[in-house]
């Protein structure tokens, strides 16, 4: 494996400012598909519109501050990413940022998914943090299509007090859980281990992974590899600690896919990011 840093969230998506409008951070992400020569007409992806339209009021509601928007699997996938402001730092100067990510699937772009991760600094890996907020919640500002004119039904274009209310209330759930992470890392950061539990946990988080048993061993080897020459490992708190494997296995994850595209996608919602959650508990439990 090549022992570098990817590009952060793989290389895709685009960097935005809560300043932009959402039709600014839809055409500054090439997500109108249409792209007008006129910038006062209006973009032809309502269906986008409406989604970046949503994350910005979700995020503002909730004083998150979005920074990057993008698609994947051919736009299929929506996406933005919002700071939450709930970082931390493990010894050695281990930095890591808690993010907060909505993601639309096109066959149904009224449901919001909703997940809260942590953004590794020294790797630029991610995890994906389990909270008690629902997973999922409904694009308000979603217009439906009618057979009869006009076609388009009128929608909300601002939350009301109650969703605002929900809207609070789920993101602070993520900065909790993002929270207690954080105390959870630290002992896994204080917690030693050897060579032969380093083996024997690599083998078991991979010996859940979809892939053919072949597959398995090799990326379990790439994980043992990670833990001495992955960027960041040579940080205190991952220099043979808990934390130090669940890094490498991080890192190994989020790199398993044929082009960036796929790696993003398995990394927040396949196969790699089910490795990563098994990581997780597997590590808490050497504690």
């Amino acid at each position: 494996m090549n022992w570098e840093n990817e590009k952060l969230w793989a290389g895709i998506g685009v960097e935005v400012k809560g300043s932009l409008s959402s039709r600014e951070m839809l055409y500054k992400a090439k997500l109108d598909w249409e792209v007008s020569k006129i910038p006062s007409q209006r973009p032809k992806s309502h269906a986008n519109q409406e989604t970046l339209r949503f994350y910005k009021a979700y995020f503002d509601c909730g004083n998150a501050e979005i920074e990057t928007v993008g698609s994947l699997d051919g736009a299929r996938i929506i996406w933005s990413l919002a700071r939450l402001n709930e970082d931390f730092v493990l010894p050695g100067d281990d930095e890591l940022k808690g993010y907060i990510l909505l993601a639309s699937r096109h066959e149904d772009r009224e449901k919001i998914e909703i997940h809260f991760l942590t953004l590794r600094s020294a790797s630029n890996s991610m995890l994906k943090i389990s909270s008690k907020a629902r997973p999922i919640v409904k694009n308000s500002f979603r217009r439906s299509f009618k057979s009869t004119l006009p076609f388009l039904s009128e929608s909300s274009l601002q939350f009301d007090e109650d969703m605002i209310e929900r809207t609070k209330k789920t993101i602070e759930m993520g900065r909790t859980a993002i929270s207690a992470h954080a105390k959870e890392a630290q002992l896994l950061a204080e917690k030693k281990v050897t060579e032969q539990i380093a083996e024997s946990y690599m083998n078991e988080v991979f010996k859940q992974d979809d892939s053919a048993e072949a597959k398995q061993k090799d990326n379990a080897l790439s994980a043992l590899d990670a833990i001495k020459n992955a960027p960041g490992q040579n940080l205190k708190s991952a220099q043979m600690t808990a934390w130090g494997l669940l890094t490498a296995v991080t890192y190994t994850a989020d790199r398993l896919g044929k082009t960036p595209d796929s790696r993003l996608r398995q990394a927040w919602f396949g196969p790699n990011a089910k490795i990563k959650k098994r990581a997780l508990e597997l590590a808490v439990k050497l504690l």
